[in-house]
């Protein structure tokens, strides 16, 4: 049996509890794959201490049938670099939280060793999640799972004509636009006035970015959907976000978002669930009256 651990900051937390994992896992029996990158952004004598138990890897090509999971370890953004691994395959994700707000890595640090133990017991689920197919803004066709968010570039207001299956469905004045998966749903859309949306939801949720006019609200759509987003300024660039990674492109840039054939699937652990973790993250419940 194989588990693959992903992170991207040798911070001391991250450094720490990929060790202790590591270590924890060599007495189970399991062999350990490391993130390449990783390994080496790590001291000299954090790399001594894990060379002789861990096996490196670089992409999802190196990643066989017999990887039970992939593991990240950090916030919200190294879980998305993670989830890109592994888009369309059958490795799930699970992400162990050293942060404090992300809502995607969902078993926190003093919790992993739990963790670990009903995983290999095969005591979870796995929750296959909708990804956003976008063309235009690179040479090939980006797969997100949180949003992908179009943005104008500089001081001037935009304007961002939105079509879906063909029909307009509004000419905004704003300083962007955010197509969400029910996922993303509690990253950039929430700060943007958008829904908490539940992750089995068939549906895509559309939110301005600093709408001019105040009466211009999120709007959700299925996710049978196909949308189209064009914008005009007079800066002439404008900067396109998919999840973590962005582009900076011209203004003729046309962007084309669906949901796409692959899926991400992330392990769902029985004893933590969605409802769970917003009202821990959001201290829904709690008496801020002192």
């Amino acid at each position: 049996m194989q588990i693959a651990i992903y992170s991207r900051n040798s911070v001391a937390r991250q450094a720490e509890g990929t060790s202790r994992l590591a270590w924890r896992l060599r007495d189970k029996g399991v062999t350990t794959l490391l993130y390449e990158p990783f390994f080496y952004s790590l001291s000299s004598n954090e790399r001594e201490l894990l060379q002789p138990i861990v096996t490196l890897f670089a992409d999802a090509k190196e990643l066989s049938s017999e990887v039970l999971c992939l593991m990240s370890i950090g916030g919200d953004g190294t879980f998305l670099n993670a989830a890109s691994l592994v888009f369309g395959t059958n490795i799930p994700l699970v992400g162990i939280s050293t942060g404090r707000l992300g809502f995607l890595p969902s078993v926190s640090i003093d919790k992993v060793e739990e963790a670990m133990r009903c995983i290999l017991a095969g005591d979870f689920d796995v929750e296959r999640r909708t990804l956003l197919q976008v063309e235009g803004c690179a040479d090939q066709q980006q797969y997100v799972l949180n949003e992908v968010c179009l943005q104008k570039r500089g001081a001037p207001i935009a304007k961002i004509n939105v079509h879906i299956n063909g029909e307009l469905l509004n000419n905004y004045w704003a300083d962007g636009i955010i197509v969400a998966t029910p996922t993303g749903s509690t990253a950039y859309s929430l700060s943007a006035g958008g829904p908490i949306v539940a992750p089995d939801a068939q549906c895509f949720i559309v939110s301005a970015i600093a709408p001019h006019s105040l009466n211009i609200r999120p709007v959700i759509i299925p996710d049978s959907s196909l949308l189209e987003l064009e914008m005009a300024t007079r800066e002439g660039r404008l900067i396109v976000g998919v999840d973590n990674k962005s582009y900076e492109l011209p203004t003729s840039t046309k962007l084309r978002v669906q949901k796409a054939t692959a899926t991400v699937g992330l392990i769902k652990l029985k004893q933590i669930n969605f409802y769970q973790t917003l009202r821990k993250k959001l201290l829904w419940g709690s008496d801020a009256r002192g």
